[in-house]
């Protein structure tokens, strides 16, 4: 499975850019915790909102920059601390991964995944009852079974598209979240089941 050591070096051979706090720029938090051979990552249920293109879905923790974030990470580490009560400057950081587009419905806008590892011990998560609904360790044996993937339908203008993803806890890991460990699968040089085909298919 999927070692702390891993994650370190593939992070250390192609380390990212991350690009300045801007109003179009958001970061997540990847945080693992666990034995160093039994890695757990958490995510959340994020909260059915109004207004929120990513109501409702599965995610890691994290949000858009604000005027007073000094970099792209310390975004990560706000957002972890206020969605789940994770403490992430007091975790290691084990580096960030590739920037990825993201076309919501507005401008275009970037998003910044950060890796940290907590520690053995796994944090009692605290979801934020206005921003999340569930927050969970999920352990990274889960993503990599092929018994758990899965599809979710999902309309957008008008057309309905079948995207594939992870079943966990009567949810569906998919989109934009999927998309990041999708990429950092392949970083890793361990691609998650199912993930070499099309991003999604046309209903």
């Amino acid at each position: 499975m999927i070692s702390l050591t891993a994650i370190r070096h593939a992070l250390a051979r192609a380390p990212a850019q991350p690009p300045e706090p801007s109003r179009s720029m958001a970061a997540v938090a990847m945080a693992f915790a666990g034995e160093p051979e039994a890695l757990d990552l958490c995510l959340i249920l994020r909260a059915t909102r109004e207004g929120d293109r990513w109501s409702g879905q599965m995610a890691f923790p994290g949000g858009k920059a604000e005027p007073d974030d000094p970099t792209a990470q310390a975004v990560a580490i706000r957002e972890a601390r206020e969605e789940v009560g994770l403490q992430l400057d007091e975790a290691e950081p084990l580096g960030a991964l590739p920037p990825v587009t993201v076309r919501p419905r507005g401008p275009l806008g970037v998003l910044s995944p950060f890796a940290f590892y907590v520690g053995p011990q796994r944090p009692v998560l605290r979801p934020n009852d206005g921003e999340v609904e569930a927050a969970w360790w999920v352990p990274l044996s889960h993503l990599w079974d092929e018994a758990h993937r899965g599809t979710i339908d999902w309309e957008y203008r008008g057309q309905w598209m079948r995207f594939p993803g992870i079943r966990f806890e009567g949810h569906v890991i998919w989109g934009l979240t999927y998309r990041v460990l999708t990429q950092w699968s392949q970083q890793l040089g361990r691609p998650l089941p199912g993930t070499g085909g099309a991003p999604f298919e046309r209903l």
